[in-house]
């Protein structure tokens, strides 16, 4: 992966929340290569239908892998993300190029498209059970909202998926119940 982040942490965030995101476009039949552009995964704009059409298949499991998080302990998350890794083909090296630090590309320049992004994220993922476990995964709070989100924030309060209507629509119902029991 070569995304545009200031530090290992933010990379980390940053793939964590492409996966997060990338599940949710794939239960709206959404698309997945938009997702990666905006989280900056260099190769996405280049990636032909193909690519994308394998990243699907390939990132099922994952994804499965995913949406459990909000709800299960971080030992089972571990076990999960262990099982699929021990299926991956990692070959860590560093590397420098197009204006990037230094830094790992977990899979060699013969992986496909959607391989390299599954273990991007599946790497990501065990870093970030490693410091976090599973608290910062959510299902966003919004009335009839199932979508998930990771909360990156220092308090961990988020409440909320990236879709702005999910928080605009209930801040303004508990507005207007707010008025309506004062008045």
């Amino acid at each position: 992966m070569h995304i545009r982040a200031d530090s290992l942490d933010e990379e980390i965030r940053v793939t964590v929340d492409a996966g997060v995101e990338l599940t949710n476009e794939m239960v709206a039949n959404g698309d997945l290569r938009a997702v990666l552009v905006e989280h900056d995964f260099i190769r996405a704009g280049r990636a032909t239908a193909s690519d994308v059409d394998e990243l699907r298949r390939r990132f099922r499991s994952v994804r499965a892998i995913i949406e459990t998080l909000p709800d299960i302990e971080p030992t089972v998350a571990v076990d999960l993300v262990n099982a699929q890794l021990r299926r991956c083909s990692i070959a860590p090296s560093l590397s420098a190029h197009d204006g990037f630090a230094l830094h790992i590309h977990w899979t060699g320049d013969e992986t496909s498209f959607g391989r390299r992004v599954v273990v991007d994220v599946l790497m990501a993922l065990a870093q970030t059970l490693c410091d976090h476990g599973t608290d910062r995964f959510g299902r966003c709070a919004a009335e009839g909202c199932e979508r998930l989100f990771y909360d990156a924030t220092k308090n961990r309060s988020r409440r909320f998926c990236s879709d702005s209507r999910c928080a605009s629509r209930t801040h303004t119902a508990e507005h207007r119940a707010r008025r309506r029991d004062a008045g």
